[in-house]
């Protein structure tokens, strides 16, 4: 019995050392562990080294007030644009010296204005509105809207200014600038004039002087630019909604139909402004060119290009800071490829950052 009580009392004591030795050295090992750690700490502190930068997500509420700022922004641009264009309008005009053997183009008769200016511009700003608000009501996209009416606005503040500028430096007379001069049909020179070139007629105009500088802005012709700024748009908007324009409309005669009929009617505003004695051939057709660029430069700000198999898909305003600033996203998965839409998975729309395809597309 002694020895078998001595020998679980050697068998105790010698456990009990052996957790010791254990609890020692896992002491020691976070002991050490600690010192590593703030000697790391220390190290990375005095080191002058580059750190790597913390990714900082952006909160809703900042994206919310750039949103806010850039359309302020916006409204404010489009305001002074408006107000410098009526600026441009009241200003006199180049006068332009006129030779005899060139008279007979500015003697045509004086007509009333096929489509007044009053009416040109009341369609040119409801034409396009209610073709956005018929997407929208049909869709129910406001994202699309929003991106629709930004850039359809910015079409017509961006065509104005060109296009009055180059009529007052310009200074080209209308086909019935001479009626406009002397409305009673008396030609009236000026006997004063110093000019040594005899072929140069020096009018001492009888008619109203606001007729007559009006009548020294043939070049470009306004209505041609802002019919085909406001209705070229239409097209470009409805063209790509129905994939008109790129591979996936191809073969689909009625879509291309369909989106050149806008660009029709502003064909006709322009054609008019010659059978009204208003404007000459070559006014209207750069007015023409003006507008339409204005209008597409207006569209892709907001819209990837007509061509494009995403035509019609607004364009992500503030995108991800991991992709580049004013990104335009591609048409993809996550897997690098567009889904079925023959399958059973949802269609997802890329460009509206997972926003569910509208049955437009």
């Amino acid at each position: 019995m002694t020895a078998s009580k001595e020998g679980q009392e050697s068998r105790r004591t010698l456990s009990e050392s052996s957790a010791e030795d254990v609890g020692h050295t896992g002491s020691r090992t976070r002991t050490n562990d600690d010192e590593m750690w703030r000697n790391e700490l220390a190290m990375n502190a005095d080191s002058s080294a580059a750190q790597p930068e913390k990714r900082e997500e952006r909160s809703p509420s900042t994206g919310n007030s750039n949103t806010r700022f850039s359309d302020a922004v916006d409204v404010v641009l489009r305001v002074l644009l408006v107000i410098t264009f009526f600026k441009l309008e009241t200003m006199t005009a180049f006068k332009r010296e006129i030779h005899e053997e060139e008279l007979w183009l500015y003697k045509n008769p004086r007509r009333p204005d096929i489509v007044r200016g009053g009416e040109l511009l009341f369609w040119v700003i409801v034409a396009p509105f209610l073709v956005t608000i018929a997407f929208y009501w049909y869709t129910r996209d406001k994202r699309d809207f929003r991106a629709a009416s930004w850039a359809w606005t910015l079409a017509l503040c961006m065509n104005g200014i060109p296009t009055s500028v180059l009529k007052i430096t310009v200074g080209r007379p209308r086909p019935d600038y001479f009626y406009r001069c002397f409305p009673d049909g008396v030609m009236v020179l000026n006997t004063t004039s110093s000019g040594l070139d005899t072929s140069i007629l020096d009018f001492n105009c009888t008619g109203l002087p606001g007729d007559i500088n009006e009548g020294r802005k043939s070049f470009p012709s306004g209505h041609s630019s802002f019919a085909f700024a406001s209705f070229g748009f239409i097209a470009y908007y409805i063209g790509a909604k129905l994939h008109a324009f790129d591979s996936r409309g191809r073969g689909h005669t009625w879509r291309l139909c369909i989106a050149v009929i806008p660009l029709f009617i502003a064909l006709l505003v322009a054609v008019s402004r010659t059978c009204d004695y208003h404007h000459h051939w070559q006014d209207v057709t750069i007015g023409g060119l003006i507008g339409l660029l204005a209008g597409y430069i207006s569209y892709t700000q907001y819209y990837p290009s007509i061509f494009s198999p995403n035509a019609g898909i607004p364009l992500v305003r503030w995108p991800s800071r991991e992709g580049s600033q004013y990104q335009r996203l591609s048409g993809k998965d996550d897997n690098g490829s567009r889904g079925d839409r023959g399958g059973g998975d949802a269609v997802r729309r890329p460009l509206l950052a997972g926003k569910e395809e509208s049955k437009w597309y």
